[in-house]
């Protein structure tokens, strides 16, 4: 098993795609895949807002960067106690389209 290690890579991103599932929610997605470092499964949920407001502007389709982190349930030699995962993290774009 691959010990815990804060690290990103330029290929994360494409790998973890590759396989993704996405669900939306009110406020955001559920992100269902496989951490392209350690492999192990992990759902990630995405919130857009942490609190409610009425939408100002336009409802048309967007892409919003959303920061990833594994998260998974897999022991890591060297997690801190406070943490979750393997310690890999990356960025997804995701096309939110409007109500």
């Amino acid at each position: 098993m691959l010990p815990y290690l804060e690290v990103t890579a330029a290929s994360y991103a494409a790998s973890y795609t590759a396989g993704l599932r996405v669900t939306g929610t009110p406020d955001g997605a559920v992100l269902s895949g496989a951490c392209p470092r350690c492999a192990c499964p992990f759902d990630f949920t995405y919130t857009r807002r942490v609190y409610r407001h009425r939408p100002v502007g336009g409802r048309s389709a967007h892409i919003v960067t959303v920061p990833v982190l594994c998260v998974c349930e897999t022991e890591h030699t060297g997690r801190p106690a406070d943490e979750e995962g393997c310690g890999a993290y990356w960025n997804v774009l995701l096309e939110r389209a409007g109500r």
